[in-house]
Protein backbone atom coordinates (compact mmCIF):
# COMPACT_ATOMS: atom_id res chain seq x y z
CA UNK A 1 0.00 0.00 0.00
CA UNK A 2 1.40 3.25 -0.96
CA UNK A 3 1.02 6.33 1.44
CA UNK A 4 1.00 8.46 -2.03
CA UNK A 5 -2.03 6.95 -2.99
CA UNK A 6 -3.79 8.61 -0.06
CA UNK A 7 -2.45 12.31 -0.87
CA UNK A 8 -3.61 11.96 -4.45
CA UNK A 9 -7.08 10.96 -3.71
CA UNK A 10 -7.39 13.67 -0.55
CA UNK A 11 -5.83 16.53 -2.72
CA UNK A 12 -8.39 15.42 -5.38
CA UNK A 13 -11.10 16.07 -2.89
CA UNK A 14 -10.73 19.61 -2.68
CA UNK A 15 -12.96 19.68 -6.48
CA UNK A 16 -15.63 17.84 -4.90
CA UNK A 17 -17.51 20.86 -3.62
CA UNK A 18 -20.12 21.18 -5.89
CA UNK A 19 -22.24 18.22 -6.55
CA UNK A 20 -25.76 19.97 -5.37
CA UNK A 21 -28.28 18.74 -3.09
CA UNK A 22 -29.98 22.45 -2.49
CA UNK A 23 -32.62 22.51 0.65
CA UNK A 24 -31.00 19.50 2.21
CA UNK A 25 -32.67 19.11 5.64
CA UNK A 26 -30.49 20.64 8.80
CA UNK A 27 -28.22 23.13 6.46
CA UNK A 28 -27.82 25.85 8.88
CA UNK A 29 -29.30 29.14 6.57
CA UNK A 30 -26.54 31.33 7.28
CA UNK A 31 -26.70 33.34 3.97
CA UNK A 32 -28.59 33.41 0.96
CA UNK A 33 -27.37 29.55 -1.46
CA UNK A 34 -26.17 30.18 -4.62
CA UNK A 35 -29.43 28.58 -6.77
CA UNK A 36 -28.86 25.62 -8.99
CA UNK A 37 -27.62 27.50 -11.94
CA UNK A 38 -25.08 29.31 -10.44
CA UNK A 39 -23.91 25.79 -8.32
CA UNK A 40 -23.99 24.32 -12.11
CA UNK A 41 -21.37 27.42 -13.60
CA UNK A 42 -19.55 27.37 -10.42
CA UNK A 43 -19.05 23.45 -11.08
CA UNK A 44 -17.26 24.05 -14.70
CA UNK A 45 -15.33 26.49 -13.72
CA UNK A 46 -13.88 24.99 -10.81
CA UNK A 47 -13.07 21.52 -12.43
CA UNK A 48 -11.73 23.65 -15.27
CA UNK A 49 -9.35 25.91 -13.40
CA UNK A 50 -8.35 22.77 -11.08
CA UNK A 51 -7.16 21.21 -13.94
CA UNK A 52 -5.41 24.04 -15.41
CA UNK A 53 -3.99 24.95 -12.03
CA UNK A 54 -2.60 21.12 -11.30
CA UNK A 55 -1.07 21.38 -14.89
CA UNK A 56 0.38 24.47 -14.55
CA UNK A 57 2.52 23.60 -11.92
CA UNK A 58 5.33 21.84 -13.91
CA UNK A 59 5.84 25.43 -15.57
CA UNK A 60 6.90 27.29 -11.81
CA UNK A 61 10.16 26.91 -9.73
CA UNK A 62 9.03 27.44 -6.16
CA UNK A 63 10.19 26.92 -2.45
CA UNK A 64 9.49 24.37 -0.09
CA UNK A 65 10.04 24.09 3.90
CA UNK A 66 9.25 20.27 4.05
CA UNK A 67 8.78 18.76 8.08
CA UNK A 68 8.52 15.40 8.89
CA UNK A 69 8.37 12.85 11.67
CA UNK A 70 6.79 9.70 11.84
CA UNK A 71 4.83 8.09 15.17
CA UNK A 72 7.88 7.08 17.11
CA UNK A 73 9.73 10.76 16.85
CA UNK A 74 7.39 12.83 19.30
CA UNK A 75 6.99 16.21 18.64
CA UNK A 76 10.22 16.86 17.15
CA UNK A 77 10.68 16.39 13.48
CA UNK A 78 13.58 14.12 12.10
CA UNK A 79 13.51 16.02 8.84
CA UNK A 80 13.21 19.81 8.51
CA UNK A 81 14.33 21.39 5.38
CA UNK A 82 14.13 23.69 2.56
CA UNK A 83 14.26 23.04 -0.93
CA UNK A 84 14.23 24.75 -3.86
CA UNK A 85 11.91 23.03 -6.22
CA UNK A 86 12.63 23.08 -10.06
CA UNK A 87 10.80 21.14 -12.67
CA UNK A 88 12.70 19.30 -15.38
CA UNK A 89 9.61 17.98 -17.34
CA UNK A 90 10.32 14.65 -16.14
CA UNK A 91 9.49 15.50 -12.65
CA UNK A 92 11.77 17.87 -10.10
CA UNK A 93 15.11 18.94 -9.22
CA UNK A 94 15.67 20.08 -5.75
CA UNK A 95 18.82 21.98 -4.42
CA UNK A 96 19.04 22.03 -0.56
CA UNK A 97 18.98 25.58 0.47
CA UNK A 98 18.58 24.95 4.47
CA UNK A 99 18.73 21.97 7.02
CA UNK A 100 17.77 22.06 9.88
CA UNK A 101 18.19 26.07 10.62
CA UNK A 102 21.57 25.61 8.23
CA UNK A 103 21.72 27.22 5.59
CA UNK A 104 23.56 25.41 2.85
CA UNK A 105 27.47 27.04 1.85
CA UNK A 106 27.76 28.85 -1.47
CA UNK A 107 30.02 26.20 -2.83
CA UNK A 108 27.73 23.47 -2.22
CA UNK A 109 24.77 25.50 -3.36
CA UNK A 110 26.82 25.50 -6.54
CA UNK A 111 27.63 21.78 -7.37
CA UNK A 112 23.91 21.11 -6.66
CA UNK A 113 23.37 23.54 -9.55
CA UNK A 114 25.65 21.51 -11.82
CA UNK A 115 23.86 18.81 -11.12
CA UNK A 116 20.54 20.52 -12.14
CA UNK A 117 21.82 21.39 -15.12
CA UNK A 118 23.08 17.84 -16.25
CA UNK A 119 19.57 16.52 -15.15
CA UNK A 120 17.69 18.96 -17.50
CA UNK A 121 20.21 18.15 -20.32
CA UNK A 122 19.67 14.51 -19.35
CA UNK A 123 15.75 15.06 -19.34
CA UNK A 124 15.99 17.12 -22.78
CA UNK A 125 17.69 14.01 -24.73
CA UNK A 126 15.01 11.94 -26.30
CA UNK A 127 17.53 9.25 -26.76
CA UNK A 128 18.11 9.00 -22.74
CA UNK A 129 16.28 5.92 -21.95
CA UNK A 130 15.96 6.68 -18.05
CA UNK A 131 14.27 10.31 -18.79
CA UNK A 132 12.21 8.25 -21.40
CA UNK A 133 11.26 5.96 -18.58
CA UNK A 134 10.67 9.49 -16.08
CA UNK A 135 8.87 10.84 -18.72
CA UNK A 136 6.09 8.39 -19.23
CA UNK A 137 5.90 8.08 -15.35
CA UNK A 138 5.58 11.83 -14.58
CA UNK A 139 2.71 11.94 -17.06
CA UNK A 140 0.59 8.71 -15.87
CA UNK A 141 0.87 10.36 -12.59
CA UNK A 142 -0.99 13.60 -13.99
CA UNK A 143 -3.09 11.72 -15.87
CA UNK A 144 -3.95 9.41 -12.72
CA UNK A 145 -4.49 12.47 -10.86
CA UNK A 146 -6.79 14.20 -13.44
CA UNK A 147 -8.73 10.94 -13.13
CA UNK A 148 -9.50 11.35 -9.50
CA UNK A 149 -9.93 14.39 -9.73
CA UNK A 150 -12.86 14.37 -12.13
CA UNK A 151 -14.20 10.81 -10.62
CA UNK A 152 -14.67 12.68 -7.57
CA UNK A 153 -17.97 14.80 -8.71
CA UNK A 154 -20.13 12.17 -8.07
CA UNK A 155 -18.08 10.82 -4.91
CA UNK A 156 -19.39 13.02 -2.47
CA UNK A 157 -22.79 15.49 -1.53
CA UNK A 158 -22.47 18.54 0.26
CA UNK A 159 -24.47 20.80 2.45
CA UNK A 160 -23.64 24.52 1.83
CA UNK A 161 -22.89 26.57 5.25
CA UNK A 162 -23.01 30.27 4.09
CA UNK A 163 -19.90 32.28 3.89
CA UNK A 164 -17.09 33.41 5.97
CA UNK A 165 -14.12 35.48 5.32
CA UNK A 166 -10.74 33.81 5.65
CA UNK A 167 -7.38 35.32 5.40
CA UNK A 168 -9.34 38.85 4.16
CA UNK A 169 -11.42 36.69 1.74
CA UNK A 170 -15.24 35.91 1.79
CA UNK A 171 -15.27 32.56 0.56
CA UNK A 172 -18.28 29.86 0.65
CA UNK A 173 -18.23 27.44 2.69
CA UNK A 174 -19.41 23.35 1.66
CA UNK A 175 -19.46 20.62 4.24
CA UNK A 176 -18.92 17.57 1.96
CA UNK A 177 -19.84 13.44 3.13
CA UNK A 178 -19.92 10.91 0.90
CA UNK A 179 -22.27 10.15 -1.97
CA UNK A 180 -23.78 6.73 -0.55
CA UNK A 181 -24.16 5.57 -3.95
CA UNK A 182 -21.02 6.18 -5.63
CA UNK A 183 -18.73 3.30 -6.17
CA UNK A 184 -14.85 3.50 -6.04
CA UNK A 185 -13.55 2.27 -9.43
CA UNK A 186 -10.20 1.75 -8.13
CA UNK A 187 -8.28 1.34 -4.60
CA UNK A 188 -7.19 4.91 -4.83
CA UNK A 189 -10.84 6.21 -5.32
CA UNK A 190 -11.76 4.04 -1.92
CA UNK A 191 -10.82 6.96 0.26
CA UNK A 192 -13.79 9.04 -0.68
CA UNK A 193 -16.01 6.67 0.84
CA UNK A 194 -14.22 7.27 4.02
CA UNK A 195 -13.36 10.56 4.37
CA UNK A 196 -15.39 14.03 5.18
CA UNK A 197 -14.43 17.30 4.52
CA UNK A 198 -14.81 21.01 5.11
CA UNK A 199 -14.00 23.10 1.89
CA UNK A 200 -13.77 27.03 1.48
CA UNK A 201 -13.98 28.25 -2.20
CA UNK A 202 -13.63 31.03 -3.69
CA UNK A 203 -17.02 31.98 -5.87
CA UNK A 204 -15.44 35.09 -7.69
CA UNK A 205 -12.39 33.05 -9.29
CA UNK A 206 -13.93 29.98 -8.74
CA UNK A 207 -10.93 28.39 -7.01
CA UNK A 208 -10.72 26.46 -4.10
CA UNK A 209 -9.01 28.11 -0.62
CA UNK A 210 -8.79 25.46 1.89
CA UNK A 211 -9.67 22.00 2.92
CA UNK A 212 -9.69 20.46 6.16
CA UNK A 213 -10.48 16.68 5.02
CA UNK A 214 -10.53 14.09 8.00
CA UNK A 215 -10.67 9.98 7.48
CA UNK A 216 -14.08 8.88 9.37
CA UNK A 217 -13.43 5.04 9.45
CA UNK A 218 -10.79 2.38 8.78
CA UNK A 219 -9.91 1.60 5.04
CA UNK A 220 -8.42 -1.75 4.72
CA UNK A 221 -6.11 -3.15 2.25
CA UNK A 222 -6.18 -6.55 0.64
CA UNK A 223 -8.60 -7.28 3.05
CA UNK A 224 -6.67 -5.66 6.18
CA UNK A 225 -4.27 -8.39 6.51
CA UNK A 226 -1.98 -6.65 4.31
CA UNK A 227 -2.36 -3.13 5.62
CA UNK A 228 -5.03 -0.55 7.22
CA UNK A 229 -5.19 3.55 7.68
CA UNK A 230 -6.56 4.21 10.65
CA UNK A 231 -9.36 6.74 11.16
CA UNK A 232 -8.89 10.00 12.32
CA UNK A 233 -6.10 10.77 9.53
CA UNK A 234 -5.88 14.62 8.70
CA UNK A 235 -5.26 16.58 6.25
CA UNK A 236 -5.26 20.28 4.94
CA UNK A 237 -4.67 22.07 2.00
CA UNK A 238 -4.67 25.72 1.67
CA UNK A 239 -4.03 27.28 -2.42
CA UNK A 240 -3.03 30.44 -3.70
CA UNK A 241 -2.94 33.04 -6.69
CA UNK A 242 0.74 32.71 -7.65
CA UNK A 243 -0.31 34.76 -11.00
CA UNK A 244 -3.64 35.66 -12.35
CA UNK A 245 -5.96 33.03 -12.69
CA UNK A 246 -3.15 30.39 -11.37
CA UNK A 247 -4.05 29.10 -7.55
CA UNK A 248 -1.06 26.98 -6.14
CA UNK A 249 -0.32 24.75 -3.21
CA UNK A 250 1.03 27.09 -0.05
CA UNK A 251 0.22 24.78 2.29
CA UNK A 252 -0.45 21.02 2.64
CA UNK A 253 -0.14 18.87 6.11
CA UNK A 254 -0.56 15.24 6.30
CA UNK A 255 -1.56 13.13 9.63
CA UNK A 256 -1.81 9.63 9.15
CA UNK A 257 -1.37 6.21 11.60
CA UNK A 258 -1.69 3.12 9.47
CA UNK A 259 -0.57 -0.53 10.44
CA UNK A 260 1.77 -2.33 7.28
CA UNK A 261 1.65 -6.26 7.93
CA UNK A 262 2.45 -6.50 11.35
CA UNK A 263 4.11 -3.00 11.80
CA UNK A 264 2.28 0.40 12.98
CA UNK A 265 3.47 3.53 11.40
CA UNK A 266 2.63 6.90 11.18
CA UNK A 267 3.23 9.78 9.10
CA UNK A 268 3.23 12.67 9.93
CA UNK A 269 4.34 16.05 7.75
CA UNK A 270 3.64 20.07 6.72
CA UNK A 271 4.82 21.31 3.30
CA UNK A 272 4.81 25.11 3.05
CA UNK A 273 5.30 26.62 -0.61
CA UNK A 274 6.21 29.73 -1.50
CA UNK A 275 8.18 31.72 -3.91
CA UNK A 276 6.69 30.81 -7.27
CA UNK A 277 8.29 31.58 -10.37
CA UNK A 278 7.28 30.59 -13.90
CA UNK A 279 9.84 28.87 -15.32
CA UNK A 280 8.43 27.77 -19.27
CA UNK A 281 9.60 25.16 -20.49
CA UNK A 282 12.53 22.81 -19.20
CA UNK A 283 14.65 23.83 -22.54
CA UNK A 284 13.86 27.58 -21.02
CA UNK A 285 14.94 26.26 -17.37
CA UNK A 286 17.94 24.78 -18.49
CA UNK A 287 18.72 28.45 -20.05
CA UNK A 288 18.33 29.91 -16.97
CA UNK A 289 19.53 27.91 -15.36
CA UNK A 290 23.09 28.11 -16.84
CA UNK A 291 23.08 31.92 -17.14
CA UNK A 292 22.73 31.26 -12.81
CA UNK A 293 25.80 29.51 -12.48
CA UNK A 294 27.89 31.72 -14.78
CA UNK A 295 26.56 34.70 -13.18
CA UNK A 296 27.72 33.43 -9.88
CA UNK A 297 31.39 32.36 -11.54
CA UNK A 298 31.25 35.90 -12.18
CA UNK A 299 29.95 37.23 -9.19
CA UNK A 300 32.53 35.80 -6.01
CA UNK A 301 30.50 32.93 -6.04
CA UNK A 302 27.71 33.56 -5.27
CA UNK A 303 24.52 31.46 -6.57
CA UNK A 304 20.97 32.98 -6.42
CA UNK A 305 18.80 31.81 -3.44
CA UNK A 306 15.13 32.61 -4.12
Amino acid sequence: MRLSCIVIALVAVTVAVIPSRAGQKGAPARDNPPTEAERKALLDRVFANQHNDDNSLQFFQRVEHRRFRDKDAGEDYTDDRVMRIIPTGAGSARILLDDHGHATRQSELRTQMALVEHQLEAALDESNAQSKRDREKFERRNRERNELVSEVRNAFIFTWEGRETLGGRQLTKFRLEPNPNYHATSHESEIFSHSRATVWVDENAGQVARLEGELTSDIPFYGGLAAKVYRGGKFVLEQTEVEPGIWLPSLQQYDFAWRKVFFQEGFHERLEDSHYVRIGSPTQELASIRKELADSSTNTGSVRNP
